[in-house]
């Protein structure tokens, strides 16, 4: 007779469902589905890493978002020495730069600077102007080991005092991205913009100018209370009306400015190339679908990491954090990709055409099923996610 106890039918059961979960996608999600309060047929779901995964399927479906993907190569070959990264661009984030601290601001002293200056050229960084960087993107052109873009936000007037001798001296170029209305009207600008007789000049020198929004570097009302949004990535609050904007005047809105930034930019300085800085870094899908209507080649946003072929929706290092040494900020570029936010990216997501990086956790196939990690995919399109574990609802809104 065989004395060993039998193990519980239900510790069996508990067992094998961990050794599942452990191996991949396994189980079902008993939540409701809801689309902009909306409820909707409940898709098959999986689970993986305690993150849940939707049919592409169901997201056309509901959402009307078309998705594909489409994985990145690996690369493994270990760089050379004093190679830092290859086959990629640092991009470098700057707004203000004067020649003393300035408490709450974002700003770089003109000592720091040119100092940052000096490193990059000592240390065997390869500044690259923005139509290279464009050529790499759009072309697949390549761009030299190390290679670095430098950017300027808002079109501050100190760009053309202070940062643009610097970069003569030392032969390099820049792009600034100008809030296009704060030159056309200086008097509605805040802090001195700069002119476009100084645009011009500093253009024949090889620097570069592109949008940062005709007048949408603002933030909106979002509801009646007065929540506070970026401009470009939600509807406003339209408080004379006592209603939400709709979807088609959002898109409306976000059109009439990204065209007029791109004319008064083609008119003033006869820019072939469109690019577009998203204020705050922050955008929606309806965004990328207008910004690429309106025929902008590329993004930037604000998130740290470092860029590849694949980012039309650049990453970018800020440059001028304040209390970092110029030395600090070397450090950090030195280490490429393996510390920043972004990793490297892992593969592009295409919804409705437009292509997003991702860097998270990314989709799987499954019979034959392309499978979506729903947060991840929430977050590169700017959809509204809310699990209310309480309800048994999953919220999506999407803009």
């Amino acid at each position: 007779m065989n004395t060993r106890k039998l193990v519980p039918p239900l510790l069996v059961l508990i067992a094998l469902s961990l050794i599942l979960a452990s191996c991949g996608l396994t189980g079902k999600s008993s939540y409701q589905f809801f689309v902009n309060g909306s409820e909707v047929k409940k898709p098959s779901t999986e689970t993986k890493q305690d993150e849940l995964y939707v049919p592409a399927s169901f997201l056309k479906e509901s959402l009307g978002m078309e998705v594909n993907w489409t994985a990145s190569a690996k690369n493994d070959t270990p760089p050379a020495k004093g190679v830092y990264y290859t086959d990629r661009v640092q991009t470098l984030m700057y707004h203000d730069i004067w020649p003393k601290d300035q408490p709450g601001r974002s700003s770089i002293t003109v000592a720091d600077f040119r100092k940052q200056m000096e490193l990059l050229r000592d240390e065997g960084f390869h500044v690259i102007s923005m139509d290279q960087y464009a050529d790499f993107i759009l072309n697949k052109g390549k761009v030299p080991d190390n290679a670095v873009l430098l950017t300027f936000d808002d079109g501050y007037e100190t760009f053309y005092t202070y940062a643009y001798p610097i970069l003569k001296e030392f032969g390099y170029t820049a792009t600034n991205f100008l809030i296009v209305s704060g030159v056309d009207d200086p008097k509605k600008a805040g802090s001195p913009k700069l002119k476009w007789d100084q645009i011009r000049k500093m253009k024949q020198d090889g620097m570069s100018f592109y949008s940062h929004t005709y007048d949408q570097h603002i933030t909106v009302a979002v509801d009646a209370k007065g929540s506070q949004k970026p401009a470009l990535m939600h509807a406003q609050y339209l408080k004379k009306e006592k209603r939400m904007e709709t979807a088609e005047e959002y898109r409306k809105r976000i059109s009439d400015d990204l065209t007029k930034a791109e004319e008064r930019l083609k008119a003033e300085l006869g820019n072939k190339l469109s690019v577009l800085c998203f204020p705050y870094g922050k955008y929606s899908l309806t965004t990328l679908e207008v910004a690429k209507a309106a025929g902008i080649d590329f993004m930037f946003t604000t998130m740290e990491g470092i860029d590849t072929r694949a980012d039309r929706i650049g990453y970018r290092m800020n440059g001028s954090k304040a209390g970092e040494k110029p030395e600090t900020l070397i450090g950090r570029m030195k280490q490429g990709d393996r510390t920043l936010e972004n990793k490297e990216t892992r593969g592009v997501l295409s919804v409705n055409g437009n292509d997003i990086p991702l860097s998270g956790l990314t989709p799987e196939m499954k019979d034959g099923e392309l499978m979506v990690p729903l947060r991840e995919f929430c977050n590169a399109t700017r959809v509204g996610l809310v699990f209310d574990k309480k309800r048994q609802r999953i919220e999506l809104t999407a803009t």
